[in-house]
């Protein structure tokens, strides 16, 4: 057995017995008990043989050879949920895996490229213990772990308590992998995400809608008119070709492709991160869970914030004046009809990219009933 202890040898003994008392007529009795113990042994070492290894230390009091009973493995390697997606990834759900996983983690890094629910993200983390003093005493909110490595120090030593829960924007795989590379075992990596096209539509629309709500101070006032008496705002095509559309503007920078890079990927791989991926539509449910166990005074609260319907009133018309003939069109339609041609045109997925990886993932994300996966040992993207 597991213990090497011949303990079968003991079992034959009583049937030894019970076979010497089998000839003699004054020890029938003693001959019949010994069967049963007999029996009784091979009931326990059949017993013993098939007993998990957790309910051996617990018999015996403590760990056999191959049994690690430490706490933080028991937290690392705990299954929080048996559906295992098509390439490898676990299948959350809120009610209990996300929960349980949320309970026995360490400190929670969210991050998210733009148009992935950060703003909400953002108002969450302030109110829930998220804000840290700097050195030149001023009061920063949750982005700690996209500062260099002197303004990271400087924190750790202005803030006797660093704040559990950090989130910021990212426009590089950079500080993805540095928190792969550096953080504890316990750390959990949330990463809200959005499937790219739709990200690059809203980020467009964002820019445009603040644009003409007057919060772009620096974008050429010749490219757009607002007509107040008619709730219009008219833009120039070329103006959202030249000038918004492009990889590197705004809030379309740091996308898929200069996030979830080849090397993003490899670092999953090398560092195996507590690591889940959630869809951006799922922030609220994300926060509940969060919010039970960092900050349940929050637990009734609401900090779902959508920036570019609450920059301009809602029944304001933008439209797009095209370049070719100064039809004018909606913005809503002009986005809809171009969608599947902006990345392709402005060369979005020309950049060091393992695109394949990421739709691998997204299959698994998005199949998954509440759409959130861990990543695990068996992930194959």
């Amino acid at each position: 057995n597991n213990r090497g202890f011949p303990i079968h040898f003991f079992c034959l003994y009583p049937f030894y017995q019970a076979y010497h008392h089998h000839h003699t007529e004054t020890m029938e009795t003693t001959s019949m008990q010994n069967l049963f113990l007999g029996v009784l042994l091979i009931v326990i070492v059949l017993s013993w043989t098939n007993m998990s290894h957790e309910n051996k230390v617990l018999f015996m009091g403590q760990g056999t050879k191959d049994f690690n009973p430490s706490p933080l493995r028991n937290n690392i390697e705990k299954d929080f949920d048996d559906k295992t997606m098509k390439y490898g990834s676990k299948c959350l759900d809120f009610e209990e895996s996300f929960d349980n996983l949320v309970a026995s983690s360490g400190s929670v890094y969210i991050t998210m490229s733009s148009k992935n629910a950060g703003t909400t993200f953002h108002s969450f983390v302030k109110n829930c213990g998220g804000i840290y003093d700097t050195k030149d005493g001023h009061r920063d909110t949750s982005v700690l772990h996209t500062l260099s490595v002197e303004e990271r120090s400087n924190v750790f030593t202005e803030n006797y308590h660093i704040p559990k829960i950090l989130t910021s924007h990212v426009v590089q795989d950079t500080p993805l992998i540095r928190l792969f590379e550096q953080t504890p075992r316990d750390s959990l990596i949330i990463y809200s995400h959005r499937e790219e096209t739709s990200r690059i539509i809203s980020a467009a629309r964002h820019i445009i809608t603040e644009i003409c709500a007057g919060r772009r101070e620096d974008f050429p006032a010749t490219e757009y008119e607002v007509h107040e008496t008619k709730n219009e705002c008219v833009f120039n095509e070329a103006a959202i070709t030249d000038l918004i559309l492009q990889p590197h503007r705004q809030e379309l920078e740091g996308g898929a492709f200069n996030v979830m890079t080849c090397k993003f990927y490899e670092a999953i791989e090398d560092n195996f991160p507590r690591m889940v991926f959630m869809n951006y539509k799922q922030v609220d449910q994300v926060l509940k869970v969060l919010s039970k166990h960092h900050c349940p005074e929050n637990m009734s609260r609401s900090f779902h914030k959508n920036s570019a319907n609450s920059a301009i009133k809602k029944d304001i018309d933008i439209l797009v004046k095209l370049r070719k003939d100064g039809e004018l069109v909606p913005l809503e339609d002009w986005l809809e009809v171009k969608r599947d041609k902006i990345e392709w045109t402005f060369d979005y997925k020309a950049f060091d990219q393992c695109k394949a990886k990421t739709r691998k993932m997204e299959d698994d994300l998005f199949a998954c009933k509440d759409e959130i996966i861990q990543v695990t040992g068996d992930t194959s993207y």
